[in-house]
């Protein structure tokens, strides 16, 4: 689905599956800031399970050129962002996730017993925590992923997210920021090099 045209109402659903810890309600925030920033309207919410550091959690992006309505759950993505592929051992990750949805991975390649022909969806693999850690001096695979997500589709520009890393992180300090859009931007082209090759 294209963000671009204005003329028609466009709604777009985004999943994140994550672990208390790795980042993904802080992903789902800069998403939505940077939606915003783009013009476009947008919201971000988690679910918690058990409150605790390593739980599995979601959190539920909404973008949209019209007014956002609805406030509950994402039920029907059209795209997953997975930042532990462990759980897709024991959680329903893709579950509603629509035909021909985009499923972004923290991982080299798809697990074991997933098919990227097989089955309708689209998978994007990418060493996530690897890039973070070499950003980051820690494994933290969110910022990697957005820039993965956008570059893949083009819902947000790769400056609105990097002016929402800035002000999202501004108060830990500059080197911070500057790490975290040092993994964006790795995560942005790691898309953008597949594709072209593939092309």
């Amino acid at each position: 689905m294209n963000m671009e045209s204005k003329n028609e109402a466009t709604l777009l659903d985004i999943r994140f599956h994550g672990r208390g810890g790795q980042g993904a309600v802080s992903a789902a925030a800069l998403l939505a800031l940077a939606a915003f920033d783009d013009g476009f309207e947008a919201q971000a919410f988690p679910r918690f399970g058990s409150e605790r550091r390593g739980a599995p959690l979601e959190a539920y992006v909404r973008i949209s050129n019209t007014a956002i309505r609805a406030h509950n759950q994402v039920y029907t993505p059209d795209a997953v962002v997975i930042q532990d592929a462990s759980l897709l051992r024991s959680e329903p990750l893709l579950r509603g996730l629509k035909s021909g949805g985009l499923i972004v991975l923290n991982s080299e390649q798809p697990p074991d017993g997933f098919s990227e022909e097989g089955d309708g969806f689209r998978w994007l693999c990418l060493p996530a925590s690897l890039i973070g850690e070499r950003h980051l001096g820690r494994p933290l695979p969110n910022t990697v992923l957005l820039g993965a997500l956008a570059s893949a589709t083009g819902w947000v520009s790769l400056s609105a997210l990097e002016q929402a890393v800035t002000s999202h992180l501004e108060r830990k300090g500059e080197e911070m920021v500057k790490a975290n859009i040092a993994a964006l931007r790795e995560g942005y082209q790691f898309v953008a090099q597949e594709e072209e090759v593939a092309s």
